[in-house]
């Protein structure tokens, strides 16, 4: 069953890396969350990492904080029923004093 997507979560498709990278500082810095989760299924799930790896090169005040891989059932068009590998990368921002100690 697939599971509902959170108001924080950049959800990753077809589209360039640098997409979902803009949308999930947007996110940590404009809109002031303090956790964004990127997710993917199948084949886009390397777009998810990469876009990971960037925000976190990008931001200094944020952390990989957890990464969930699991697999989902889905329906195709026809509605035949597959597993869909799936991967959620969970960003949190540290606090200034964790950023110090480093």
């Amino acid at each position: 069953m697939a599971r509902p997507h959170p108001t924080n979560a950049v959800l990753v498709g077809k589209k360039p890396i640098m997409n979902y990278v803009l949308a999930a500082l947007r996110m940590l810095s404009h809109e002031g969350l303090d956790e964004v989760v990127i997710k993917a299924r199948g084949a886009n799930i390397y777009r998810a990492v990469e876009a990971a790896e960037r925000v976190k090169r990008s931001m200094a005040n944020v952390k990989i904080k957890t990464v969930n891989i699991y697999s989902e059932e889905v329906s195709d068009k026809k509605g035949n029923r597959r597993r869909v590998s799936s991967i959620e990368i969970v960003f949190k921002k540290t606090p200034f004093e964790e950023r110090v100690k480093r």
